[in-house]
């Protein structure tokens, strides 16, 4: 399918887009300015970040020939790609607007351009306003004495409003991204079948639109408490520190570094099971803007072995065998499935144990508590997020998470 569009011109619209093994990469771009003991100055230096699809076709006969010279004919021409992960039903309609809830997938269902599909039509729509306000009373007036006897009432409506009429019934919806295909395209073939892997960039006037959806704060920074989901049986980290080592290759070598302590490096990996999960996680890593904001996260490790026992009102013991940290100044406590955050005014040492000294109180017993582990700062160690789309609405994604000093 081509189309004619005023702003990209002629535009080829590759409706058919596998989702399984296909990956979305979203680029941002932080500068960060580090300090000798660990101080950090971060800036933005891309308002929104870039996007890149990737896509594996496998075709059969007559379609692999049908890739092949679409292709061969398009290579450097400009693509519609729709975003098949974020797909949604949309209502019946008959009208140039659409009227449906826009604050699902805000920052790629916009104004712009979206696919429309029923199980026998594909349809290319632009969207040119997001929502509309229509009269649902009319004024009516007296006709002797202009006094008005009935107010107007306007009310908005939310939707799309688009630019020409559409109709469409049991149909779904798609944002659609203005590409160009990014390097070349590699082929295999096996004589009766071919595959090819097709790398789209999409281009930076239709990136996706940052739509930060602000949490809960502590210490004016973001907190969640989401689980770090292991790899396999046990979750990798590291203690990186900056090193340069000093060699003339002939005698003695040294080292220095230009960190006072080592940072603590981990994966941060999601495996989203709903095109909702999805969503919510695209507004989190929005609001991270790669590695510029910092949020508060739960460590989860055991290393605190609270030996306390009865009501924990702003104090609690823990076990000195454990590796107490006194650089920590945060704990999280999980009652039921509620987590609360905690900061540490005081620690004494007492044989044996220690006493934690936090704000606010606990008051809780010790039985209802599932979890007590320290609270760290972390921020993304990577501005360039992944995701791989497993099937039946799964995404898995990975990105690294480093601790800042908290």
């Amino acid at each position: 399918m081509k189309i004619q569009t005023t702003q990209y011109g002629e535009v080829h619209v590759l409706t058919q887009c596998p989702l399984l093994e296909s990956t979305e990469r979203l680029l941002f771009l932080t500068e960060v300015h580090e300090a000798y003991d660990s101080a950090e100055e971060r800036f933005i230096l891309r308002e929104s970040p870039r996007q890149v699809l990737a896509f594996s076709y496998v075709g059969m006969q007559k379609a692999m020939g049908d890739m092949f010279h679409m292709l061969y004919a398009n290579l450097r021409k400009t693509w519609a790609i729709p975003l098949k992960q974020l797909k949604q039903n949309m209502p019946d309609t008959d009208s140039t607007f659409i009227q449906m809830d826009t604050s699902i997938n805000a920052s790629d269902l916009r104004i712009g351009f979206a696919l429309v599909q029923t199980a026998t039509t594909d349809t290319f729509v632009e969207i040119t306003e997001i929502g509309r306000y229509v009269v649902t009373q009319q004024e009516i007036r007296d006709p002797e004495t202009d006094e008005v006897v009935q107010e107007e009432i306007i009310e908005y409506q939310d939707g799309f409003r688009l630019a020409k009429k559409l109709t469409a019934v049991n149909a779904s919806i798609t944002p659609v991204r203005i590409c160009m295909i990014d390097g070349d395209t590699n082929f295999n073939t096996g004589g009766f079948w071919a595959g090819q892997q097709v790398t789209f960039l999409v281009l930076a006037e239709d990136g996706p639109a940052v739509v930060e959806s602000v949490p809960e704060q502590y210490k004016n920074h973001d907190i969640y408490f989401e689980r770090l989901l292991l790899d396999s049986d046990s979750l990798q980290m590291s203690l990186t520190q900056h090193q340069v080592i000093a060699d003339g290759e002939i005698g003695r070598f040294t080292q220095f570094t230009d960190w006072q302590k080592p940072r603590y490096l981990k994966p941060f990996k999601s495996l989203l099971k709903s095109r909702a999960e999805f969503i919510e996680y695209r507004k989190f890593l929005f609001r991270r803007m790669g590695q510029y904001r910092a949020f508060w996260l739960p460590l989860y490790e055991k290393h605190l072995n609270v030996v306390s026992t009865g009501m924990l009102a702003n104090w609690f013991e823990v076990d000195n065998s454990y590796v107490i940290e006194a650089d920590r100044k945060h704990i999280a406590v999980k009652i039921g499935d509620v987590w609360t955050a905690h900061e540490i005014t005081n620690q004494v040492i007492n044989g044996k144990t220690t006493r934690i000294t936090v704000s606010p109180y606990i008051n809780v017993q010790r039985k209802a508590i599932q979890n007590i582990c320290y609270l760290g700062l972390h921020r993304f160690a990577a501005d360039q997020i992944e995701f791989g789309f497993l099937g039946n609405s799964m995404v898995q994604t990975t990105v690294p998470i480093l601790e800042l000093s908290s």
